[in-house]
Order: C-alpha cells, then sequence, then structure tokens
C-alpha cells in the first residue's frame, strides 16, 4: 500500500510538470521580419514582423521574384539572382539566414530578431541551383512595384507554410537608392519588443530674416542766433501808391508814386534880388518910351 501511494505520488508529480504552460519564448518558433531604409543610413524607416510556431525551423525556397535583384546570405556564403534564377533555397535550421537588395553597412536593427537569440547565421550554403521547391520547404514570393515619379517602390513580401498557407505578408516603401531587408530565422531565446518606426527627423524651421535697423535720424545743427545791432535811424518807408490821376495834370499814363516831395523855400536875398532886377526891369522900359 505505501509502494502503490509513493507511486501516486510520482505519477502526480509527472503530471503536474508536463502540463505546464510553455512560454512563445521557450517555443519552437520562427521569425519572418522585413525592414527597408534610405542609402547611407542603417536604421530602417519601416519594419514589420512575424512570428509563428513550428517544430523545426524549414528550408525556405524564393519561388518568386519581380522588380528587384537579391542577394540571399547564410554562413556558407551569398548567392545573387533574378527572376530567372528562381527557385533559390535557403536552411536557416541551425541559424538564421537574409535576403537582402543594397543592403546597409549594419544589419543589426534590421534583423534584431535574428540575431538576438545569438546563433548567428545558419551553415548551410544557399542553393541555387534546384529546380523545384524541396518537399518541406515553405515557399516565399517577393514582388516590387514600378518605381513612381520619384523612384522610390512598393515592396511585397510572403511566406506561405507545406500547405500554401499564408504565415505571414506585408508591404514596405523602398525609396529610390534606399536598401531592402529580408530575415528568416529561427526563434532567439528571448524575444525582446519590437523597435516602433523611428519618428522622422523634424524639418528644421528657418530662422525669419531680420530686419535691417533703420538709419537713426541725423541730429539737426542748431541755427545760431544773430547778434542784435543798432537799428540806427529808421528807413524811410515807401508810401503806398496812389490808384488816382495826378490832380497836377501831368502825364495821366505814368502812375503816380505818392504824394509830392517838399517845396523849397526862396531865401530872402533871393527874393531882394529878383524884386531889384525887376525894378531896373521896370525903369528901362519907362526911359524908352520916354525917348520915342
Amino acid at each position: 500500500m505505501r509502494r502503490a501511494a509513493a507511486w501516486g505520488v510520482v505519477v502526480g508529480v509527472l503530471l503536474v510538470s508536463t502540463a505546464r504552460p510553455v512560454r512563445a519564448a521557450e517555443a519552437d518558433g520562427f521569425w519572418f521580419t522585413l525592414a527597408s531604409g534610405v542609402a547611407g543610413s542603417s536604421t530602417p524607416t519601416q519594419y514589420q514582423e512575424w512570428w509563428f510556431e513550428t517544430p523545426h525551423a524549414p528550408p525556405v525556397a524564393v519561388t518568386r521574384l519581380n522588380g528587384v535583384s537579391a542577394e540571399a546570405t547564410t554562413g556558407g556564403g551569398s548567392s545573387f539572382f533574378l527572376s530567372g534564377a528562381v527557385p533559390v533555397v535557403v536552411k536557416p535550421t541551425d541559424g538564421y539566414a537574409y535576403l537582402a537588395g543594397n543592403k546597409p553597412a549594419d544589419l543589426s536593427a534590421a534583423l534584431r530578431r535574428q540575431m538576438a537569440g545569438g546563433k548567428g547565421l545558419a551553415s548551410a550554403t544557399p542553393d541555387a541551383s534546384a529546380t523545384v521547391p524541396p518537399a518541406d520547404a515553405y515557399q516565399l514570393t517577393i514582388d516590387a512595384t514600378e518605381p513612381d515619379a520619384t523612384g522610390a517602390r512598393v515592396l511585397t513580401a510572403e511566406l506561405f507554410d507545406t500547405a500554401m498557407k499564408s504565415v505571414g505578408m506585408g508591404s514596405i516603401t523602398l525609396e529610390n537608392g534606399g536598401w531592402w531587408v529580408l530575415g528568416l530565422g529561427a526563434n532567439p531565446n528571448t524575444i525582446p519588443d519590437p523597435v516602433p518606426n523611428p519618428e522622422p527627423t523634424p524639418e528644421p524651421t528657418p530662422e525669419p530674416t531680420p530686419e535691417p535697423e533703420p538709419e537713426p535720424e541725423p541730429t539737426p545743427v542748431p541755427v545760431p542766433t544773430p547778434t542784435p545791432t543798432d537799428p540806427g535811424e529808421p528807413l524811410p518807408q515807401n508810401p503806398p501808391p496812389s490808384s488816382g490821376p495826378p490832380s497836377d495834370g501831368g502825364d495821366p499814363t505814368v502812375p503816380s508814386t505818392g504824394s509830392p516831395g517838399p517845396v523849397a523855400t526862396p531865401e530872402p536875398a533871393t527874393l531882394l534880388l529878383a524884386g531889384i532886377g525887376g525894378l531896373a526891369a521896370l525903369g528901362r522900359r519907362a526911359l524908352k518910351r520916354r525917348h520915342v
């Protein structure tokens, strides 16, 4: 009886141990990520990711590639290919793989999910010699639109499982001269929070053009006050003009300039001489009459 009870306890412990929930970070899974950015910068301007549970990391075959060229990379090497070279198979079983176009210098931000576990790149070399996808491979399609007026494209990627059921699809904008990176890899040991799309750098506000300061008003030069002088005798004032005809019978066409000036008074000696002269003239006349 004691042995039976002990076996029951052991079985109960085993049941409790196997029934505990499994966290996503500890489950077998796979990350499918898509990022794009501008030339000269390793920071993604757009980023999308999908995670799905799988008992093992499957091989992935690129079965369609339109509008762009791609480079498939693992720890075993790289393979450049165009649309006519598909399928190309990568095997991220013991690490991660990625596909890229014009990839940035630093991939840590674009492949943060794959690099977080510290597993590194998968060891198998990309296989560009396959004629059909392997039966156990997931299938990946990549399509890019024609460039718009600015040269930008829209790149769409979709991943299908072996039953051709979509497990992830997304679209990102590929700027003119920019880059894109598609990551494929096993679930890392921990699942860090995703990095949100960075806020665009605001355009600096231009400084207003300062208005020129007005020229200062010149200081007026003071006018010196004249020193008063002795006016002396007052100057004669011009008499007012006369508006009527002259009263002395002069030329009426000549305007009068005013009253006549002062009349000179003859001296007494002058009058006396004039009287003597007159008397003498009268006496000579009387003498002449007598002789006649």
